[in-house]
Parts: C-alpha cells; structure tokens; sequence
C-alpha cells in the first residue's frame, strides 16, 4: 500500500487537484490531508470538499510546522511507501506505479522522485535538488572572489541538470524535494524516523536525506515518473529558510572544519556580467541568439551562477516567457541565458532583468 500525505495551509483549491491525481492512479492506497491553517472556513472547505471520497483528514488546532504535520499523519499511515506530496504540486499516470516499481526492484534505495517540472504545460524543468553542505558552501564563496571558478562550477552544475533533463533513466542524486519525494518505510524508520520536528519548515527534507544516506541509502530521479510543482518563488520565505538553516548545520556540521573555513572566508556579491535586459511589468519576449535558433536550451534563475536553474527546450527566433511561471515569481532580479544545450558553455550571452 502507498500511503499519501499533503499537508494544507489556505490551499485547499490545490491540494484538491493534488488528491485527485493520486486517486487516479491505480494502485492501492491512502490518502492524508492534513490542515495547518487553524481556520474554520478552511476546515469547512477541505470538508465539503472530500466529502465522501477516501480521504482522512487531520486538523490542527496551530499550525505546527511542515514536519509536525507529516509525522501527525504519518504514526496512522499502514503503506509500505510513504508519498509526500506538497499541495501545490501534482503527479501524472502512472507516476506512483512508476516509483513503486523501482523501489521494488532496488532495496537499497531509501527514495525516488519523479521529474519536476513548473508549468502545468511541461516544459520548464526543474533541476536537481541540492544539498546543503559546507562543501557546496565554500564553492559558492570562491565564485564570488574567482569569476574563473565561478564560470566552472556553474558548468558542473548545469551539466548536472542536463543529465536529468535528457535522461529517460534513473538517475542518482544527493537530495529530494520533500515536495514530491515517494519513501520506503523501512529506510525511513532506519534512519530515525520521518521530520525532525525542530525545523518548523525547510530543511527538514535535507536533514532527512542525509540521515538516510548516512543509513547507506541511496536517492534518485526516476524521469519516466513525472509531476508538476506549481512552486511560487517568494522572497518572503528566505528569513524563514535562513532559520531553519543554521538548525541544519548545527545539527550535521557544527564544528566540520570546512564549515569554519568557510566563515574566515571574507563575504563578496556574486559577480555578474550579464546583459542588462531591463524591468518588466509583463512577462519578458526574448530572441533568440541566430546561432541557437535550430535547437537551444534557456536557462532561468534567481542567482547570476545560475544556481538553481530551471531549463527549457526550444526552437525558434523569439521564446515569450510563460505566464504561468511569471505570475508564480515574485517582484525582483532574474537572470537568464541560451545555449545550444551542449555540456560545455559555448559562446552565450547571459541576461539580466527585473520583475517590477
């Protein structure tokens, strides 16, 4: 049995969307809904709303954080796997049969995703997830002091991505979004349970990958299952991550050598030497270099390293930004390159632009 949490805060008009694709699936199941927003209009909502269809749902009184909520559902859940599934974000036939049947086939796999995408179109695809280490720190800051280095790791990064996007294989990762992540029981009781409920919300799925990889787990993409998370970038939630983060690295790196070496490391700007490509009120209508009009990658991110990064395949002599994903950004600077999708970074010119 496949056991499905989403935990709701004023979203019950998604998380509908979010229950209906897993009922759609054949496969045997469970449904959790669990509310967070502690208002009774929403309460009645989510009520009339599943009325009469399989599915248990669980109010709390406060809202008790991202991990409390999961764990809430998760000591009821009788699944052998466990799906988590954000309310915003929903999964494609036969996304869940897909997953399951991997994690049949490699017992030494702890979890599986499907491939993300953005838009409800699929065609923006999300990258990897990264993991937050001191590793991955100390290579941001020298890319703020070495444009060289800087240049190198974005490539790494992005040929990364590009693995992921071609790939019609599995591919091994070093983390999950906790958003669409499908886990076997026994991993997650081997590495100490499900949340840790300190981390009211972010991070808790990073801390639980690495307690699961540390338990000698391994993670994957699974591409042939696919979803779409209808992410609504907001800068509001840095202070909340901010947080949360420094709980994370208390947790698994405080005293780690490179994490103190990164500290003594003097903070700079991540430099940039992008195109100003101005403000926009609307979404942007960018052409495309002549070069890369046969076949080209665009490349969209919040971060001049292009860390994280969202891609798109396309043709053509102008590629019109989506609306979906523009109204789902918040006002600020975005950063944007084409390429011809090659794993080395022919000659380009990066963008710079703001949503106003």
């Amino acid at each position: 049995m496949i056991s499905t949490i989403i935990v709701n805060y004023n979203s019950a008009h998604l998380t509908e969307k979010a229950v209906g694709s897993v009922l759609q699936e054949d496969e045997e199941s469970e449904v959790f809904v669990v509310d967070n927003t502690a208002e009774p209009e929403e309460k009645e909502r989510l009520r009339a709303m599943f009325e009469g269809r399989p599915v248990t749902l669980l109010f709390n009184e406060t809202n008790e954080g991202f991990g409390r909520a999961c764990n809430r559902a998760y000591t009821l859940c009788r699944g052998k796997y466990i799906f988590l599934l954000n309310p915003d974000a929903y999964i494609v036939p036969p996304c869940l049969r897909t997953m399951r049947k991997f994690l049949e086939d490699r017992p030494d796999v702890g979890s599986v995703s499907p491939l993300l995408f953005w838009d409800s179109f699929m065609t923006y695809y999300f990258p990897q997830s990264l993991l937050p280490s001191p590793g991955r720190d100390l290579a941001v800051k020298l890319s703020c002091l070495s444009p060289v280095f800087a240049s190198l790791y974005s490539l790494s990064e992005r040929n990364k991505n590009l693995a992921l996007w071609r790939s019609s294989s599995p591919i091994r990762v070093k983390n999950i979004s906790g958003g669409t992540a499908f886990l076997r029981r026994t991993a997650i009781e081997d590495c100490g349970g499900l949340f840790d409920e300190r981390f009211f919300l972010f991070y808790e799925d990073s801390d639980l990958f690495l307690r699961m990889q540390k338990k000698g787990y391994r993670l994957y993409v699974v591409p042939l299952a696919r979803a779409v998370h209808r992410h609504s970038h907001s800068v509001e939630k840095l202070d909340i991550m901010s947080r949360t983060r420094e709980l994370y690295y208390e947790k698994h790196f405080n005293g780690h050598f490179m994490h103190r070496l990164v500290s003594l490391i003097p903070g700079a700007s991540q430099s940039s030497t992008c195109v100003d490509f101005g403000s926009w009120s609307s979404p942007p209508l960018f052409q495309v270099p002549a070069r890369f009009r046969g076949r080209y990658l665009f490349e969209f991110s919040p971060s001049p390293l292009f860390l994280p990064s969202v891609g798109y395949f396309g043709s053509g002599e102008n590629l019109a930004f989506s609306r979906e994903i523009w109204d789902s950004i918040d006002k600020g600077e975005y950063y944007c390159r084409f390429t011809d999708g090659g794993k080395k970074l022919t000659s380009h010119t990066a963008l710079c632009w703001r949503k106003t």
